[in-house]
């Protein structure tokens, strides 16, 4: 299993110093111990070579303005604080993925395209009506009116406002049977 060594020669190794010989040195020294503690911590190993490899990416990228006295400590850190980062990378990308359904969204967007399509048809086909059958539907249905404010609004009676919704209803149903049986059958 893994396991760390100890040496005093880490103290000696200066990067500004040394250049590749001592960065060599802290590679081979340290890459075994820094993978498992990755492994154990991120859970996967792919993602733990990736991480340490990262990690020693930056010291090389950063060796000219290091001075560390302690390099086990400093690597152990420096990893855990990558791994931390690595978490809150995979915590936002799981987010975002939770969230986000792009079949979701194309079925949407084709039912606001069907909708539109219906409410076109449904305009249509209201012209066939008598003017106040239509006036009647649109304040039913598009304006979500009851039938008591509609018959106060148009001076009728009750049962002649469901009459003039019942007759319109009856209409569309006839002309678009076709239409909703195929948009049924499809979803």
């Amino acid at each position: 299993m893994c396991a760390a060594s100890s040496s005093h020669i880490e103290n000696e190794i200066s990067l500004q110093r040394d250049g590749i010989a001592a960065f060599e040195i802290l590679y081979k020294k340290y890459w075994y111990q820094l993978y498992c503690i990755a492994v154990k911590y991120s859970g996967s190993a792919p993602d733990a070579e990736e991480l340490v490899q990262n990690l020693f990416e930056k010291i090389w990228r950063n060796r000219a303005s290091l001075q560390v006295k302690n390099w086990g400590a400093f690597l152990t850190v420096s990893l855990r604080n990558m791994v931390i980062d690595f978490h809150r990378r995979q915590s936002q990308k799981n987010k975002f993925l939770k969230n986000y359904h792009p079949h979701a969204a194309i079925h949407s967007m084709e039912e606001e395209l069907d909708q539109e399509q219906l409410l076109v048809l449904i305009e249509n086909h209201l012209h066939e009506l008598p003017e106040k059958t239509q006036t009647i539907f649109k304040l039913s249905r598009y304006e979500h009116k009851s039938v008591k404010e509609i018959a106060g609004h148009m001076q009728l009676t009750e049962k002649a406002v469901e009459y003039h919704i019942t007759r319109s209803i009856k209409l569309l149903r006839q002309h678009l049977r076709n239409y909703l049986n195929t948009w049924f059958t499809l979803f």
